[in-house]
């Protein structure tokens, strides 16, 4: 099987003989980069401590070398982000995901029902 892409907006080091997606489908530029993500999730209101602790946690865990060769072996990019950019990224996630789908059909409601604003509005 030979990769004529890869679905992100930056070509990977892992092959760098193949072009990003949006090198030559400008399209996808709304919708990526898309992908799996991992991280600490609370509910609103948790106490800061233990918000703190978790975290803290978290990044310890994630500098595990068996961790870290996982995400680099599946070419997956470290984020290390927190607070407000997090929650940034979630939203556009949310809204990159929801999108696509009901772009492709895949959708029983609107995510505009659920106040889900399309990308880039």
């Amino acid at each position: 099987m030979k990769p004529i892409a890869i679905f992100d907006v930056e070509p990977s080091d892992k092959l760098p003989e193949v072009p990003a997606v949006t090198e030559f489908n400008d399209g996808y530029n709304t919708y990526l980069p898309w992908g799996p993500f991992f991280g600490v999730f609370v509910p609103n209101g948790t106490p800061d401590d233990v918000v703190a602790e978790l975290s803290a946690a978290y990044a310890e865990g994630a500098q595990n070398p068996d961790f870290v060769d996982l995400m680099d072996n599946r070419g997956f990019t470290m984020l290390a982000i927190g607070g407000d950019e997090a929650e940034e990224f979630l939203t556009n996630w949310q809204q990159n995901t929801a999108w696509l789908l009901q772009d492709a059909g895949a959708t029983k409601a609107s995510p505009e029902e659920f106040g889900i604003a399309r990308p880039g509005e």
